[in-house]
């Protein structure tokens, strides 16, 4: 019998905010902002080729130890930390629809996950620069097709994830 389980993924390297260079900003979200890196060479300091850019998703410790509220307005759930932790091991996974985990940045004041820019941004981003600010019909298929496949492979292997 062929096991369907996901292949264990090698540990993302530690990366130094040293050594990524950040272009401008991707985003923000409820506990960090998302930047345009990409890496720099050690010696020289000058940025590796274009084809290299990450997304740098960035949190202080402080946002990362924050609790989320609870659904309906109610007392803090769940523990931010764990959260963090979850975040990570859902980016490690293996998968050619899902972005890669290409390292780890952790300091004192900060903790990171570097992993492969798409392009394009979000699907709402996406949709507004299309002519008429909607997709066609083949789009959408398109589209549908990909997160079905994405959610059945993270509904497979028990994760309920949805920040793709």
């Amino acid at each position: 019998m062929v096991s369907t389980a996901p292949l264990p993924s090698p540990p993302p390297p530690q990366v130094s905010l040293a050594d990524l260079k950040a272009l401008s900003v991707l985003g923000h979200g409820a506990r960090g902002v998302v930047f345009d890196v990409v890496p720099v060479a050690s010696s020289t300091g000058e940025a590796c080729s274009g084809d290299q850019h990450m997304a740098l998703k960035a949190m202080s410790h402080a946002a990362a130890r924050r609790k989320a509220p609870a659904a309906g307005g109610r007392a803090p759930s769940g523990d931010g930390l764990r959260r963090t932790w979850f975040e990570h091991e859902v980016l490690a996974l293996r998968h050619p629809l899902l972005p890669s985990l290409r390292g780890v940045v952790a300091t004192d004041v900060v903790v990171g996950f570097a992993i492969d820019r798409c392009a394009g941004g979000d699907l709402n981003s996406l949709r507004r620069s299309q002519c008429g600010q909607v997709f066609s019909d083949t789009a959408i298929r398109f589209y549908a097709a990909e997160l079905v496949l994405v959610l059945e492979h993270l509904h497979g292997i028990s994760i309920v994830y949805r920040d793709l």
